[in-house]
C-alpha cells in the first residue's frame, strides 16, 4: 500500500475543490465583465456602476484562491481590464494603470489589446448619432493604445496572443479610422448621417 495514501488523497480533494472554485469564479467574472461592457455601450451608467463594483470585489476574492491556479484565471483577469478600461476612458478620458487595477503585466496589456474593438464599437455608436468629435476621440484612444504597444514583441509563452491581437487592433484601427476620414469629408458636404 501507499504510505500516507489517505492524506495525499485528502489533499489533493483540496487542490481539486479549489480549483474548481477558480474556475467557477473566473467563468462568472468573464459574464459579469461582458454583461457591463454591454451595458456601458447601452448608457446604463447605474447598473455599470453595481457591476463594477461587484467585478472589484469578486477579482479580490479570486485573487485569494487563485494561487498555482492562474493559467485558469487569467481571462478573468483580461475581461476585468478591459471591462475597467472601457469604462475610464468614456468616464475619464484616461487609461487606468496597472497599478490602480492592481493587474500584472500579462493581463493587463492583453486586456487592454481587447478594449481596442470596445472602443470602435464606442466610436461607430457616435458615429451613428451623429457625434463626430466623439468618435474622434474614442479612435484617438484607440491609436494611442496601439502606437504604445506597436514595439512590443514577445514569445507567446511570455505574452499569449499579443501579436494577433495586435493585428486584431490594427484592423479596427484602419477600419475606424476610414469610416471616420468618410463621415469627415461628407460632413464638410453637409451629410453627416450614416
Amino acid at each position: 500500500m501507499i504510505p500516507e495514501i489517505k492524506k495525499i488523497t485528502k489533499s489533493l480533494s483540496k487542490l481539486q475543490q479549489r480549483q474548481d472554485k477558480v474556475m467557477q469564479l473566473s467563468r462568472e467574472v468573464v459574464r459579469l465583465s461582458g454583461e457591463s461592457i454591454s451595458n456601458m455601450h447601452a448608457k446604463r451608467h447605474r447598473e455599470v456602476g453595481r457591476q463594477l463594483a461587484r467585478l472589484k470585489r469578486m477579482i479580490a476574492q479570486l485573487r485569494r484562491m487563485e494561487v498555482g491556479f492562474e493559467y485558469y484565471s487569467m481571462q478573468a483577469h483580461q475581461e476585468y481590464v478591459e471591462a475597467y478600461v472601457l469604462y475610464n476612458i468614456i468616464s475619464k478620458g484616461r487609461l487606468p494603470s496597472m497599478r490602480e487595477l492592481g493587474e500584472g503585466e500579462v493581463s493587463y496589456m492583453l486586456g487592454i489589446m481587447d478594449s481596442v474593438g470596445e472602443l470602435k464599437r464606442e466610436s461607430f455608436e457616435e458615429l451613428r448619432s451623429g457625434n463626430l468629435d466623439a468618435a474622434r476621440g474614442y479612435y484617438e484612444a484607440m491609436q494611442g493604445i496601439y502606437d504604445s504597444a506597436l514595439h512590443m514583441r514577445f514569445a507567446n509563452s511570455v505574452l499569449p496572443n499579443f501579436r494577433k491581437k495586435q493585428d486584431v487592433a490594427r484592423i479596427q484601427l484602419e477600419s475606424t479610422g476610414s469610416e471616420l476620414l468618410r463621415l469627415g469629408g461628407m460632413k464638410k458636404q453637409g451629410r453627416n448621417k450614416l
